[in-house]
């Protein structure tokens, strides 16, 4: 009779979620008050509940309840985004990312701007309210890394997807579209080899600062050692430019250092393609109107977002 009683009260709280009785905002009854609202035993609504989880009409959040999922309602999946910030390559993937989706999800985007403990904050407001989860796992390495990847693992694991860095001990059976720094940069760079092999000396550009400037310059002067190029890590603008440099610009973004670099060229009469190289490592979209377009090696971000959203569609991370 158990299997009966539970069967017809999940059936019974659908009809009355899609009426409007049991608001998304708002928390289900708990055990007990179910119990006393139908007289049923408390192994029966348990499994009532159960089974509406698992059909994915309501999830359930730690120490608030049991919630309606919104995307029961809609017919559409809700996607929480957990964004560092919004740099230009992050837009291009949110943008692919949306487009590809279309009407097929809700998405909202929240920014825990490299600080875990906003992580914390989103998932304690958001954790049980979304059917996906897309996080930017951008975070400073040692203590903030270690709280970060605590946090993410408080979300379930076929509704994760790591987005733009793989981290070590990232989940099983998670989603992960990303670029890797020491597997793609020197990829990108064989595929102009011939031409950097034309300059005398490689000088990288990259600042100490970033989260992945030490990454980026240890890749470059590896690659260069591995092809015996001449190679020049430097944190700074260079204090001398000289015929037969080649210059790799780590940024997504035309900043105040390839400003400042391009001004330092033309003070010295040189011409950049013949003198002296130019390569920008990430692409932004001006760079195709730059001296005609500069030389750019750069993940494909676009094709990052629409991945992601490919996982959602066919529900498979």
């Amino acid at each position: 009779m158990i299997n009966s009683h539970y069967r017809e009260l999940a059936s019974r709280l659908k009809d009355q979620i899609r009426e409007g009785i049991f608001p998304p905002d708002k928390p289900m009854p708990s055990l007990n008050a179910m119990v006393i609202r139908t007289g049923l035993s408390k192994e029966s609504v348990r499994k009532a509940y159960a089974l509406l989880l698992d059909e994915g009409v309501i999830d359930s959040r730690p120490r608030k309840g049991y919630f309606v999922r919104s995307a029961f309602l809609s017919g559409r999946p809700s996607v929480l985004v957990l964004l560092d910030k919004f740099s230009p390559h992050q837009q291009a993937i949110i943008e692919a990312f949306s487009e590809t989706l279309g009407s097929n999800a809700d998405i909202t985007v929240t920014m825990h701007y490299q600080n875990p403990d906003l992580l914390s904050s989103a998932l304690d407001e958001g954790l049980g309210r979304y059917d996906w989860y897309l996080v930017f796992p951008h975070f400073e390495t040692g203590h903030s890394m270690e709280k970060a990847l605590r946090e993410i693992n408080r979300i379930p694991t076929d509704r994760l997807i790591i987005m733009d860095r793989l981290i070590r001990d990232i989940p099983k059976g998670a989603g992960a579209a990303y670029q890797s720094i020491e597997e793609d940069l020197p990829a990108m760079l064989m595929h102009v080899i011939d031409d950097l092999r034309k300059y005398r000396r490689i000088r990288c550009m990259s600042l100490s600062v970033s989260l992945y400037g030490d990454i980026v310059a240890g890749t470059i002067q590896s690659f260069c050692n591995d092809m015996n190029l001449s190679v020049d890590i430097l944190r700074d603008m260079p204090e001398k430019v000289e015929k037969g440099d080649v210059f790799i610009v780590s940024g997504s973004r035309l900043d105040r250092r390839l400003s400042e670099l391009l001004r330092k060229i033309f003070s010295h009469k040189l011409t950049i393609g013949t003198d002296v190289g130019l390569i920008c490592y990430n692409d932004f979209p001006l760079n195709e109107f730059i001296l005609g377009g500069l030389t750019t090696i750069s993940t494909d971000f676009a094709k990052m977002g629409s991945s992601a959203a490919q996982m959602i569609i066919s529900n498979s991370p």
